[in-house]
Formats: C-alpha cells, structure tokens, sequence
C-alpha cells in the first residue's frame, strides 16, 4: 500500500500514476476503454467500420503514452495494436472478404 501523507502530486502524470497504483493497475485498462468508447461513438457520423479504425488509432496512441508513462501493461498495449491492424485489415480489405 502506498505511503498517503508523504505523496506530493505536481505534475498530471504523476497522477494518473498514482491513481494507477491504488486501483491496482485498473484506472489505465479503464482510461483506454472509456478513450475507445467516447472516440467511437463521437465518430459515428462515418460507417461503422471507418469509426472503429478510427478510434482503435486513437486509442492505441494514447495507450502508448500511458504505458510510456508506466500507467499500462504491455499486454494491453500490445491489444490496441493488435485491434488496429484488425481494424485496417477491415477497413482495406471488408468489401473483398
């Protein structure tokens, strides 16, 4: 458990670090689930599958910068690129399957 009198947070990364800490490494899974879902549902004035392209990008850059900010697991970043080359292998290639 982290020492709670002693945390002096000056910088915003420093606290999602720390909100990353105290929930078990669960803020960072849910931050880049809530980053998909927002981005995706703000995206559906374009068809279904360019939306979810679109916001599995969005969504894989910033798990990168949490991981970079050690707010993620590799594990989950390494889904988010998974889920984006899915998603542009659809979008590329959805009319000819």
């Amino acid at each position: 458990m982290v020492n709670v009198t002693n945390i002096n947070i000056t910088r915003p990364y420093q606290l999602i670090t720390y909100a990353n800490t105290l929930t078990d490494n669960i803020f960072g899974v849910a931050m880049i689930l809530m980053i998909f879902i927002i981005s995706f549902i703000a995206m559906k004035d374009y068809p279904t599958k360019s939306a979810f392209a679109s916001s599995c990008f969005i969504t894989t850059l910033l798990a990168i910068l949490l991981r970079v900010m050690g707010a993620l697991a590799d594990m989950y970043v390494f889904l988010c690129i998974f889920m984006t080359l899915g998603a542009l292998a659809y979008l590329i290639f959805g009319d000819k399957w």
